[in-house]
């Protein structure tokens, strides 16, 4: 009887075979099942494995295994995320339902007292209208909030030196920063980074960008005469556009192109 099942990113391999990259998506079910199963193989046995008759190449199955550690550790990081949200939001929802139980409890006793109706003379109305804009800024300063929240928990999790959560939030709340899904992989990879001697806590990984090693290096490129978005492997010198197509482009000519004006390093949605 077969009762054991395991947990795996469709999604990338959905995207894989709608390429048409079938083989490719076989090879990274092959990938996952070895690291689920903790068996350790070299570069040869996989070009020997996903070869067929032709041995692959140790430079393919060295950037394909390079991109499939990248997909699972976004896929586990995901998951990190999405448990500490749905923590929070039932802890939220039991605490609203206890306030309601207690409102309800309340409003059982009568009140006897006159409410007179008021109208709003025209400053006030300017003051509520003035409170309801600044409520968008206090939106997005929550999700701020909320996304800084996540960090933490996934630093606890990873680390006993996770620091001051108050220091990390002045930090994040006044930096321009990654996205939040390319801040989680490089805090993951950064804190089980086996290179890493001393590991800073949060407000300083921060402060002094340590999360520059490990996201995708994006950017803008001049192209024959066109800018085109993409994403920079600086051990295989090589630039990917976003379209799948990839330009040699070494340490020297990159320092000249930035020089030039004709690249920009992309963080998040702004290009710096």
């Amino acid at each position: 009887m077969r009762i054991n099942y395991r947990l795996m990113p469709t999604d990338y391999i959905e995207e894989l075979q709608a390429k048409g990259k079938r083989r490719k998506a076989r090879c990274f079910m092959e990938y996952y099942f070895d690291v689920q199963m903790d068996a350790v193989n070299s570069f040869g046995f996989y070009a020997k494995s996903w070869g067929g008759d032709k041995p692959m190449s140790k430079g393919t199955v060295h950037k394909w295994i390079k991109e499939f550690a990248n997909e699972i550790d976004r896929f586990w990081s995901y998951h990190q995320v999405k448990n500490q949200q749905h923590y929070s939001s039932v802890k939220k929802r039991s605490e609203r339902q206890v306030n309601a139980e207690r409102t309800n409890d309340a409003e059982k006793t009568p009140i006897k007292r006159s409410v007179s109706e008021t109208q709003e003379t025209t400053s006030e109305r300017r003051v509520n209208k003035a409170l309801n804009i600044n409520d968008d800024d206090g939106a997005a300063d929550r999700m701020k909030r909320r996304y800084l929240d996540d960090l933490y928990s996934i630093y606890r999790l990873n680390t006993k030196y996770a620091g001051s959560k108050e220091e990390a939030w002045n930090i994040y709340r006044s930096s321009t920063l990654p996205d939040h899904k390319q801040l989680v992989r490089s805090i993951v990879l950064y804190l089980h980074d086996r290179s890493v001697d001393r590991r800073y806590n949060l407000a300083n990984f921060l402060r002094n960008e340590i999360y520059l090693n490990y996201i995708e290096k994006r950017m803008r490129v001049m192209v024959d005469g066109e800018w085109i978005t993409g994403v920079y492997d600086d051990e295989r010198q090589v630039f990917t556009a976003s379209g799948g197509t990839e330009y040699r482009l070494t340490p020297s000519r990159l320092a000249d192109k930035l020089a030039d004006g004709e690249l920009e390093f992309v963080i998040g949605e702004v290009a710096a």
